[in-house]
């Protein structure tokens, strides 16, 4: 399918859903200055603050907020993610960047004990998303530099145990438009989900043996359209959560939820007022059935999703 009429179809397609107001719900976290969001069991971690001077924050099940044990401020923080350890205890994994250094592959146990990832990475390469672990299992997103052979190991990866990490496949339609970079991953259990992203951007997830796999193309930046992916989660039952943020031209910006669960897929639009510089919502997380939005200017909020009525599955 030729790109422009893909970015056409998938504009028509959003334009005919119904539009929700505003990302409504009860604040969890009042924090005007949250980037990033990740939860489980209960518990709510997120990024604050600038680029050049950020920390990791944490909500705890009895709804304390402190700083994350054990971490400090960096120039950055690309991505986080919460899982389990191989005793089923949480686990924050993320990317930790300092000006003047390579990005560290870290994890933290939220008890203040943190350490670095080792043998991620073959030569020529590097983690590009925060690990995310379930048990013995850890996905990630590989970029590879270098010679043709080198750069065509770039792609998701998921390494179980001391076995050899295993390159899982990419949707058709990525393939086909030659998109390898991974811009997020989420695993819980045996299934995986990830961001293939470049021009277009596809939210998929398959099982870590690599079969079973439902795609999505969310996002195309092309023309007068500028739509990123902004979070992914997997929650109870595989259902597999994506955030897009679109900017189209002479319209309202919007914030785009898809919930994908087998090969039923629903979409709910929170559009800004008009005149509007921010988005509705700018992150996204799934605790079991639980979801979690960042709005820009308040914090992180619950979120009631309500899918667009005439896009009914069996």
């Amino acid at each position: 399918m030729h790109r422009s009429l893909l970015t056409s179809l998938l504009a028509a397609a959003l334009l005919a859903v119904p539009a929700t107001a505003s990302a409504a719900g009860t604040l969890v976290a009042p924090d005007p200055a949250a980037e990033q969001v990740t939860a489980l069991d209960g518990t709510i971690v997120w990024v604050t603050g600038e680029f050049g001077r950020q920390t990791l924050m944490q909500r705890a099940p009895d709804a304390t907020i402190s700083p994350v044990e054990g971490t400090r401020e960096a120039r950055d923080y690309r991505a986080i993610d919460l899982g389990h350890d191989s005793d089923g205890k949480l686990l924050l994994t993320y990317l930790r960047c300092d000006a003047g250094a390579r990005c560290q592959t870290l994890w933290n146990d939220l008890d203040g004990r943190r350490a670095t990832f080792r043998h991620l990475a073959p030569p020529g390469c590097q983690v590009d998303t925060a690990p995310a672990q379930w048990r013995t299992r850890i996905a990630y997103g590989l970029f590879c530099m270098g010679s043709a052979q080198n750069r065509a190991k770039t792609g998701l990866y998921v390494k179980n145990g001391s076995r050899r990490p295993v390159r899982l496949p990419r949707p058709k339609d990525a393939i086909r438009f030659g998109i390898t970079q991974i811009a997020d991953v989420d695993l819980r259990s045996t299934r995986v989900a990830a961001v293939a992203a470049d021009v277009y951007e596809y939210s998929y997830s398959l099982t870590t043996a690599g079969r079973d796999m439902w795609s999505a193309f969310v996002a195309a930046s092309e023309g007068e359209s500028d739509e990123h992916v902004r979070g992914i989660a997997l929650g109870r039952a595989n259902v597999h959560w994506t955030l897009t943020n679109s900017i189209h031209v002479g319209d309202p910006s919007e914030a785009i939820i898809f919930r994908q669960q087998d090969d039923c897929l629903q979409r709910e639009r929170l559009i800004s007022p008009p005149g509007a510089d921010v988005f509705a919502a700018t992150g996204l997380a799934v605790d079991e059935t639980a979801i979690y939005l960042i709005v820009p200017g308040r914090g992180i909020v619950t979120h009631t999703f309500t899918a667009d009525p005439s896009l009914t599955c069996r």
